[in-house]
């Protein structure tokens, strides 16, 4: 039993030979990073196999469609990076040590996501939700962390540095998706904004993100359920011209939640989108000789 599941936790490794996928434009005109850390839709047949869950249950913690969205960053000199492998294998918006107490050394404290498999390695979808038949052993911790979590955040970590480097300024946006509707049925705003209750970029930067979807017509919320994630506490540090925005847009507006098809609303919403993009791209490069002054 031990052996097949080392053979099926090597296997799910393998299906990942690039982790990562980095769209460059073809000259960097923007301080403005794209990322999005929880669209990534290759399920190995392996995982399939050890998995309690069916495909279509699994992708109910996909960001869908989110690096599609977000993919006409390269037109205006921003570079956008998407994990390739899914947030139910490693979900790289947590912290690599965010682990339940059985996979930490001496048994040390853990926080109480980790705890309910909702850590760096989930074993859980939902409260109710398992996601394998039998959980990962401590041991596919590591390889699963070095072959795939810290490669993402090595290739973040670059591309603020670049533009650190190139503009004196970095801001990433964090791009994900949210289940249209609370448990309890009502909608949730079309977007909600994350900026970690005012830590992890500055007021007008979180303003100006605003503005651009409400621009449009969109119901924007911040930081309330989403107030950003490992990400964004991580890398936002404004003081030191790195900041970081956390985008949730609702998937009611795009995407049929049991099926996973494209509503008629997504290429209204891909165009907003685009228009955040080429708006904030302009606006962002412009407020920064006004801020040195």
């Amino acid at each position: 039993m031990i052996r097949r599941r080392q053979a099926i936790e090597k296997a799910c490794l393998e299906a990942f030979t690039s982790p990562i996928e980095i769209a460059r434009p073809k000259n960097l005109t923007s301080p403005v990073v794209f990322a999005s850390p929880h669209s990534g839709d290759i399920y190995p047949d392996a995982l399939l196999e050890a998995s309690a869950q069916p495909l279509h249950i699994l992708r109910r913690n996909e960001d869908a469609f989110v690096n599609e969205l977000f993919g006409k960053v390269t037109d205006y000199g921003a570079p956008l990076l998407r994990a390739r492998f899914p947030r139910c294998f490693v979900d790289v918006n947590r912290a690599p040590d965010e682990l339940p107490r059985r996979w930490r050394p001496g048994n040390t404290l853990s926080t109480a996501r980790a705890e309910m498999g909702l850590g760096v390695i989930p074993t859980m979808i939902s409260e109710k939700q398992a996601i394998y038949r039998r959980n990962p052993r401590a041991s596919a911790v590591t390889p699963r962390l070095n072959k795939l979590y810290f490669p993402y955040h090595q290739a973040l970590q670059n591309l603020i540095d670049e533009a650190h480097t190139q503009f004196g300024h970095a801001l990433v946006i964090d791009c994900h998706s949210m289940p249209g509707f609370t448990a309890q049925g009502s909608r949730r705003s079309d977007v909600i904004l994350g900026d970690r209750y005012g830590v992890s970029c500055q007021p007008e930067t979180l303003a100006l993100v605003d503005q651009l979807f409400s621009t449009r017509g969109y119901s924007v919320t911040r930081n309330y359920p989403y107030a950003g994630g490992y990400v964004a506490s991580h890398y936002g540090r404004p003081m030191e011209d790195v900041e970081v925005v956390q985008i949730e847009i609702n998937r009611d507006l795009y995407l049929n939640p049991v099926t996973l098809v494209r509503k008629r609303g997504y290429a209204k919403l891909a165009g907003d989108i685009q228009y955040f993009i080429k708006e904030l791209t302009s606006s962002y490069d412009r407020r920064l000789p006004q801020a040195a002054e």
